[in-house]
């Protein structure tokens, strides 16, 4: 099973910090939260892949440290220097941002822990404070780092959110270092999320059918 260090040396690795190693820091120094920057960091990887100029950002500054939060947050809470990163592809601009709150097509809040989101609705909602509506979400993905079983109560859960989020979303996903026959079962319907589990630095492969995935919603999107 991947350990703290192994996710927290992938993150460094895949988040390359323009000053070098070491330039990051994460709120909570615990598994489930270095999973999530350790999925963010692939997410990087994927923009980086396509060809695009990943630019990491600080939500009051030059990200130094690149801060990762360690709860649910607005997208333009300024209490710490939140990190997130900004790209572009075909003349599109998209942010990645981990730990942000979203309003579902209810108007009920939902946070993601990791997402891809279009550009200019994430510029309008740090001038004009508040959460991104639905309609701005390209890929999301809910991520979980488990020492033992996954729990089947996470797919119905994580359905209803993204269900909440409309139909414009390209890509999502529960990922986690752990598996569950139910829930790969549960998942296998097109029309739902996709299960990526077993997905740790220690399996490239299933590291590499990550990235390709979201190459592939990206490269859609920007195409479009």
């Amino acid at each position: 099973m991947a350990t703290l260090a192994d996710l927290e040396a992938a993150i460094d690795t895949l988040l390359d910090h323009p000053l070098g190693l070491g330039w990051y820091q994460l709120v909570r120094r615990v598994e489930d939260k270095a999973y999530e920057a350790y999925i963010f960091g692939l997410c990087l990887r994927a923009a980086r892949e396509l060809g695009a100029t990943v630019v990491l950002r600080g939500i009051a500054g030059p990200p130094l440290p690149f801060i990762f939060r360690g709860a649910p947050g607005q997208i333009h809470s300024s209490s710490k220097n939140f990190g997130f990163a900004e790209f572009s592809l075909n003349g599109r601009r998209f942010e990645l941002h981990a730990d942000v709150e979203f309003r579902g097509t209810s108007t009920v809040t939902h946070e993601l822990d990791v997402a891809v989101i279009r550009g200019e609705d994430a510029d309008r909602c740090r001038l004009e404070p508040d959460d991104p509506p639905a309609r701005s979400l390209v890929a999301g993905w809910e991520c979980k780092f488990y020492v033992g079983n996954l729990s089947k109560m996470l797919g119905r859960a994580f359905v209803g959110l993204i269900d909440d989020m409309g139909s414009n979303v390209r890509l999502t996903g529960l990922c986690s270092n752990a598996t569950h026959p139910q829930l790969l079962t549960y998942f296998s319907p097109q029309s739902r999320p996709r299960a990526r589990f077993e997905l740790t630095p220690l399996q490239s492969s299933n590291e590499d059918v990550f990235v390709n995935e979201l190459k592939g919603a990206l490269k859609d999107v920007a195409q479009s």
